[in-house]
């Protein structure tokens, strides 16, 4: 197989977006005080996970973040359940992680 024939893979030095690392810890831990399982949380997180990465190059990097954050709350509404009252002190437990991300950057 000559060089041209490989599959292209990225490399680990190509720009691709990114949250900072701490992020997904901090949105895990966030997120263990729902009443939901991981399993059934982990394609909403990936999507929330993978919109604020898309942030990182936004003018408004704000406006993005709550852009992702409604998203996210909204489909934990409508594919989970997600109670009104769980879902303020959800948003507001995000919002202060999206405050912290804005200052990394």
């Amino acid at each position: 197989m000559s060089g041209a024939d490989k599959p292209v893979t990225p490399s680990s030095t190509e720009d691709t977006p990114a949250a900072p690392g701490w992020v997904e810890d901090s949105l895990d831990h966030i997120l263990a005080s729902l009443p939901f399982s991981a399993e059934k949380l982990a394609p909403l997180r990936a999507s929330y996970l993978e919109c604020l990465a898309g942030c990182g190059r936004a003018a408004d990097l704000d406006s993005a973040h709550d852009a992702c954050r409604q998203g996210f709350l909204r489909a934990l509404k409508d594919s989970l359940g997600l109670d009104a009252e769980a879902a303020r002190t959800l948003e507001q437990q995000l919002e202060q992680m999206e405050l912290s991300i804005s200052s990394d950057v």
